[in-house]
């Protein structure tokens, strides 16, 4: 089937979600989503898209740029592919990390952007990470402090909302508006289960089950299904397909 083409909007305002390929986890030290953070204010600012807010989850990030109808691709080209190799190197592997797509909405009125600003900073809690004006990887700081040296504007923001105590109110507040979302419960610690993986099998990362044989990792993830992991914790920690894991319940 013939993917649907990309949508865009007048006003160059979009809501972007990168995913984990098989939902597996795209951070698991904090130099991880520092390195991440590093390449996306790189690139935003080599192509001048701009950065309102963003937060970065276990499996997922959620990204809402501006002035970026001719960009948007290019710069999650450029993080992606960065990221990857970073990522690959220090943990000991292979292939893709990423899911194929990026999803991405536009964000056509003010209305929207606020809500969509809001629903990106809280998503911690959603998936009860921390609280929006506590957790340490979503934008809220550039907020906290508007004077803070940062390649995030929060400038265009205040302005929309008329101050800043308007906008900080409107954060801390809950509504049930919906946007674009990624579908993820989390049950599961995963820095824990990370840690685990290693220790069962005496290995320096996770990663190494995927470049096992297919009777080998259907037999690891026998042991992990016995320990209580999921089937999608499992493909987000190691990178096996979801078909292999799934042979290990059989």
């Amino acid at each position: 089937m013939a993917r649907k083409p990309r949508v865009h909007g007048l006003s160059g305002i979009y809501h972007v979600i990168l995913r984990g390929n098989n939902k597996q986890n795209l951070f698991n030290e904090d130099t991880d989503r520092y390195f991440f953070l590093k390449k996306l204010k790189k690139y935003s600012e080599e192509l001048d898209v701009v950065v309102y807010a963003y937060c970065l989850m276990n499996n997922h990030v959620h990204l809402l740029i501006g002035n970026a109808s001719e960009n948007m691709s290019l710069l999650v080209q450029k993080i992606a592919n960065s990221y990857v190799y970073f990522f690959n190197r220090k943990y000991e592997r292979t292939g893709h990390l990423f899911q194929g797509r990026f999803k991405s909405e536009p964000v056509s009125d003010d209305d929207y952007f606020k809500v969509v600003f809001r629903y990106i900073l809280q998503n911690c809690e959603k998936a009860r990470l921390g609280k929006v004006d506590e957790y340490k990887w979503n934008s809220y700081e550039s907020v906290k402090d508007s004077k803070l040296k940062s390649f995030v504007d929060i400038e265009y923001v205040i302005a929309l909302f008329g101050s800043k105590k308007n906008l900080v109110d409107y954060l801390l507040q809950h509504d049930e508006k919906k946007c674009m979302e990624y579908e993820n419960l989390i049950v599961l610690s995963d820095g824990k289960a990370f840690n685990l993986i290693k220790k069962l099998f005496n290995i320096s990362t996770p990663y190494k089950l995927e470049r096992l044989n297919i009777d080998d990792q259907i037999s690891k993830c026998s042991v992990l299904r016995k320990h209580g992991f999921s089937m999608n914790q499992i493909a987000r920690i190691t990178g096996i397909s979801k078909t292999i894991i799934r042979k290990s319940s059989l």
